[in-house]
């Protein structure tokens, strides 16, 4: 099973440099645990080194003053004994320290800074104390002191830990032999880890300030310039965005063109108008959109393509002989038979083009208006005798428009009807020719219908008639005048 890394999901690349510069706070701080700790336990071991050596100079030091001081063995409570007491007391030593004299035979306290308060202490032995050295291991302080070879010319001295309970101390011990006496300087051993803490406290700090500021800075820094370069390639993007819709539009411009030009080329063959197509596509549009509003849809495709999709409606009247679709008088049963199948012929037309392209949304449409506009609600169209919902509603709106157009156009054989005219016969056509949803949705627009037919009759210089010729008896619809309609 793959891990999930959903909480790595980012929207922005700036949104991974933030995370990136989280992952280096959570590393730095773990480094620098880690290497305080390691810094911690190398500086300790410099600075205890070094406060041992302090500790022995002091030692050697305070041993000289010593001697010169005091030349003879002393006995407790004698002048003598108060000179050196005096010195241990009044001795300021760093890191709590304090000097103390013990006797080299017995190991008893002689003189310690806290003997005139503390008289018991005078019986206390230190000299069995235990000493921990750097170089041979534990031993007691009188048995180091015995494995010193002796020398009055100098003072010699031993260092080591010592454990005091929950303190330990850095002790040495320098040898007074003219006084038959051990010096011994304390420092407590705990202040090496004050002074690594002293001194790495304050680096600590600096170096977390640095670091994340380092971070900080360098965060902000990448940011703005991922920001920038996704502006900049923002702009680039918009630039070419900008260029495919400009091509794309001249490209959908060159098409339409190029349709709208072929299905003028197939209608200069009959006797319509050349403005027919023109018309067809403003009332299917018009149609189109009124039944969305109806049916309570946003303006869809239909609306958008249909116009230009129903100038291809009778594409396949290219297929019909001269003979046929110019005849000026009624067409006989055979001929009728011959002009029918002008739907199926600009049907298979189409299905060639789609299948040299692919699916296309707008040849779908064309081809279903091509080849079912001259169906019927009733079933009684064709060429397929489909009848309600089986056509699609693409044919069906055409077919309003068609119908209308040809009843308000001026045609060799007839004069163009009013709009009143025309309009009632749609309406007699509600539930038999067209579908009344339809029927009622052209009722909603009838007045943009007239508004388009009107400017066309006006630009022709036409004046609409009421009348009807022989030319256009004898047809599908029955009404007072029975009406011929398109074919």
């Amino acid at each position: 099973m793959r891990p999930s890394f959903s909480f790595l999901k980012l929207r922005s690349k700036s949104q991974l440099v933030e995370w990136l510069a989280g992952t280096q706070v959570v590393l730095l701080a773990i480094a620098l645990v880690c290497f305080s700790g390691w810094i911690k336990i190398k500086l300790g071991a410099l600075i205890r080194e070094q406060i041992i050596a302090e500790n022995q100079l002091i030692a050697e030091q305070m041993g000289r003053v010593l001697a010169s001081v005091q030349s003879d063995p002393v006995e407790f409570g004698d002048e003598n004994w108060g000179r050196l007491q005096t010195i241990v007391e009044d001795a300021k030593l760093p890191n709590d320290g304090y000097l103390c004299i013990a006797s080299s035979e017995t190991g008893k306290l002689l003189c310690h800074p806290k003997m005139q308060t503390s008289p018991g202490l005078r019986n206390s032995s230190v000299g069995q104390m235990q000493l921990e050295m750097q170089d041979s291991g534990k031993s007691t302080l009188l048995a180091a002191i015995r494995n010193l070879d002796l020398d009055k010319t100098k003072i010699e001295v031993v260092t080591g830990l010592v454990g005091a309970g929950t303190r330990t101390e850095i002790v040495s011990a320098a040898v007074l032999p003219q006084i038959n006496g051990v010096l011994l300087v304390h420092q407590a051993e705990a202040s090496t880890q004050q002074a690594v803490s002293r001194i790495l406290t304050p680096l600590g700090y600096v170096g977390l300030v640095i670091g994340l500021s380092m971070i900080i800075i360098t965060t902000k820094v990448c940011v703005a310039i991922i920001k920038r370069y996704e502006n900049e390639l923002a702009i680039i993007n918009e630039g070419l965005e900008q260029t495919v819709r400009d091509r794309t539009r001249a490209l959908t411009k060159t098409r339409d063109a190029v349709i709208f030009g072929l299905a003028k080329l197939a209608e200069s063959r009959d006797s319509d108008t050349g403005e027919h197509l023109e018309r067809i596509s403003l009332f299917s549009t018009e149609l189109a959109a009124t039944v969305e509003k109806r049916a309570g849809n946003s303006h869809s495709l239909l609306v958008d393509s249909i116009g230009l999709a129903s100038s291809l409606h009778d594409i396949g009247k290219v297929g019909v002989p001269d003979r046929v679709l110019l005849k000026p008088g009624r067409l006989d049963p055979e001929e009728r038979k011959i002009i029918e199948i002008h739907p199926q012929v600009g049907e298979d037309c189409l299905n060639a083009i789609e299948e040299r392209l692919g699916n296309d949304g707008f040849l779908s449409l064309a081809k279903e208006i091509c080849a079912y506009h001259h169906e019927k609600w009733d079933g009684s169209g064709y060429p397929y005798q489909l009848a309600g919902s089986q056509i699609p509603i693409s044919a069906r709106i055409v077919a309003v428009a068609d119908v209308y157009d040809a009843l308000r156009s001026r045609r060799p054989y007839k004069d163009p009807m009013s709009h009143e005219a025309a309009r009632q016969i749609i309406l007699q056509g509600s539930g038999k020719h067209f579908d009344p949803d339809i029927v009622e949705s052209f009722l909603e627009c009838e007045s943009a219908f007239e508004r388009i037919a009107s400017n066309y009759l006006a630009a022709n210089q036409v004046s609409p008639s009421v009348t009807t010729t022989p030319l256009l008896v004898s047809m599908a619809i029955p009404t007072p005048s029975v009406i011929q309609t398109p074919l």
